[in-house]
């Protein structure tokens, strides 16, 4: 089933599908956290969103990252580690946009720079690891692995001892913010740490690792039967074993949980986000065409649709009360976000292109 040459090269189109829904998913939860109100958050609706905006959404970035390894065309390990280096700056250059500026503009508001708790939220915000920062150091290991040219089974070791790694690290915390600016980069040791590299590195591996075979595969539709089969099992029986069985606290049971998950999550989860892009493959052929283009201009966008929502909802509040909106102003709110956030970055995209 699988050649030692790369035949599968161009486009997946499952991939553009599965990253333009995670888009949805996590624009629309970001906003629920902002400005849903509790009648709105008692919703069968909102409920909905709380788990699309879990594994269907960050988890499966992360994922395609890795998978979209094989496919770049800039595969140079010096090219892959600048792009890493740039994604972290950029990750910062967010948080003073999106963060730490309109919450000073608050305290401004005010009129006095008394209250503490704005001040020490914009420094926190400023600091904070977000999926970005992630993004950057994930890049920046790829480039390495090009580097020293390790294969798929070194890579998987690599994988599972940041696993076992995260599981030592995560009970260390570092409560001064300054350091936890740095440590948390790599491990969940405060609170504004919200995709360190320990717990979250085991999805783009496990990305690029799928994506070497998908690349090499002569038959796809085999391929992703016998993935679907086999990521079912794993992610049933691993939720049933881990969660059940020996009552292992999930990722999905809190805010905080689920940005420090460790190894049975990163299991169960990374069985699920294969399934989940394995059903999406087979309902290809039957998506009308005009969707398959927004996702894919989704897809191509994903970086800088990330930044735009964030701005947007996080310079709203200096105008929205958080927690205000009621179900009708919510989905009329997230319907204009998507809108303004897709045309922005598409008309940002065609500027970059000339």
């Amino acid at each position: 089933m699988f050649t030692k040459e790369k035949i599968n090269t161009g486009r997946q189109l499952e991939f553009d599908i599965a990253r333009g829904l995670a888009v949805i998913f996590m624009i629309i939860i970001h906003a629920q956290l902002y400005f849903a109100n509790t009648s709105t958050l008692s919703t069968y609706f909102a409920n909905f969103n709380d788990f699309t905006g879990d594994i269907p959404a960050a988890p499966v970035f992360m994922f395609l990252l890795g998978v979209g390894i094989n496919y770049t065309r800039k595969n140079n390990p010096k090219l892959i580690m600048q792009r890493g280096l740039i994604l972290i700056f950029i990750g910062y250059l967010l948080n003073f946009i999106r963060g730490f500026a309109p919450l000073v503009i608050l305290v401004i508001k005010a009129y006095t720079l008394a209250d503490a708790s704005y001040l020490y939220k914009a420094i926190s915000e400023l600091l904070s690891v977000d999926i970005l920062h992630f993004s950057g150091l994930a890049m920046i290991m790829f480039g390495l692995f090009k580097k020293y040219n390790l294969k798929n089974i070194q890579i998987s070791i690599v994988a599972i001892v940041f696993a076992l790694l995260n599981l030592v690290m995560l009970n260390i915390k570092t409560n001064n913010i300054a350091i936890s600016a740095l440590t948390g980069l790599f491990w969940g040791s405060n609170e504004i740490t919200f995709f360190p590299f320990l717990t979250w590195m085991f999805y783009p591996i496990a990305g690029y690792i799928f994506g070497s075979f998908l690349i090499r595969c002569t038959n796809k539709k085999r391929f992703y039967t016998i993935s679907a089969l086999i990521s079912a099992i794993v992610f049933f029986c691993g939720a049933y074993l881990f969660n059940i069985v020996f009552e292992i606290p999930t990722g999905l049971n809190s805010d905080i949980g689920y940005y420090h998950h460790f190894l049975t999550d990163n299991i169960t989860f990374t069985a699920f986000i294969i399934l989940e892009i394995c059903i999406i493959s087979f309902i290809t052929p039957f998506v009308p065409k005009f969707l398959q283009n927004i996702f894919t201009r989704w897809s191509k966008n994903v970086t800088i649709i990330f930044c735009i929502h964030w701005v947007i909802i996080t310079w709203s509040t200096l105008f929205i009360p958080l927690g205000s909106m009621g179900i009708f102003n919510f989905i009329l709110y997230i319907i204009i976000l998507i809108i303004v956030s897709d045309f922005l970055a598409y008309y940002y995209s065609k500027l970059k292109e000339n």
